[in-house]
């Protein structure tokens, strides 16, 4: 009750909704689902791209009337959250130094001041990606980079919602994949952040837009790892979300009426 940064308004019996939506109690029918053509292509795994071609059959076998539609703007979402994010992450960690917030650590050497017990802490306290983070944050809000990087992302930023605005004027929620790829080798891309950073594509444009999404199994890739299909709907429409992503995750367990041969999620996994 007392966060600022919470809504006060009701929130609906999401779980509820999801329930009633797999048991086909709250059908698809008279929904519109748009499809991205930005989060799809080039980049993304023929085995995702197939996972989730079936998944949206399967919402327009359950009744929902697919959309194609664009979102220009997402194609620099990336570029933008990666400056925005590290900007806040800089600002809002500056708290953690030792002397307010957080643990507390002295110098094993020398003497101990204001400075050498901050930098102690801040190099205990956080780890590599933390500090990368940081450092890539606490520049581009310096003097003289301000304005060129963060102030740009920021209208990016602006661009992006206004884009899904004008998207959720079309249709009730949107489908894409959660990731252009499967799951990579844990720690393969330790030594190329970018490389790692560039996989989030698909899910940023929602924490930059400020919409709810969510992610669930929608089948598997030819390497035999699960695919994820995100579902986003416009702000304050949870419920449509659940609403979608329930119908969605019952009806993969069942037969696909035009192409797939009988067989349960289990069988098929």
């Amino acid at each position: 009750p007392l966060d600022s940064t919470s809504l006060d308004s009701p929130v609906p019996p999401l779980e509820d909704i999801a329930a009633q939506s797999a048991r086909r109690e709250l059908p698809l029918e008279g929904l519109r689902i748009g499809v991205v053509g930005e989060l799809s292509g080039e980049g993304y795994q023929e085995g995702v791209l197939a996972a989730f071609d079936a998944a949206v059959e399967r919402m327009r076998e359950l009744g929902a009337q697919i959309v194609e539609v664009s979102c220009p703007s997402l194609d620099y979402a990336l570029a933008a959250y990666y400056l925005i994010m590290p900007a806040e992450v800089s600002s809002n960690l500056a708290r953690f130094d030792g002397m307010r917030y957080g643990i507390r650590v002295e110098p094993k050497e020398g003497p101990v001041t204001a400075e050498t017990v901050m930098a102690a802490t801040r190099g205990a306290g956080f780890g590599d990606e933390v500090k990368r983070r940081i450092i890539l944050g606490t520049h581009v809000l310096s003097s003289g980079y301000y304005d060129a990087y963060y102030g740009s992302a920021q209208k990016v930023r602006t661009l992006v919602q206004r884009d899904f605005d004008a998207a959720f004027g079309e249709v009730d929620a949107i489908v894409s994949p959660t990731s252009p790829v499967t799951a990579f080798p844990l720690g393969s891309k330790l030594d190329d952040p970018l490389a790692m950073y560039l996989l989030d594509v698909t899910t940023i444009p929602a924490n930059l837009a400020g919409i709810p999404g969510i992610s669930l199994p929608c089948g598997l890739a030819g390497d035999g790892l699960p695919v994820g299909l995100q579902v986003l709907a416009p702000a304050h429409a949870d419920d449509v979300m659940y609403r979608i992503a329930g119908a969605v995750e019952a009806g993969l367990g069942e037969p696909l009426a035009s192409s797939c041969p009988a067989a349960t999620w289990e069988e098929r996994a």
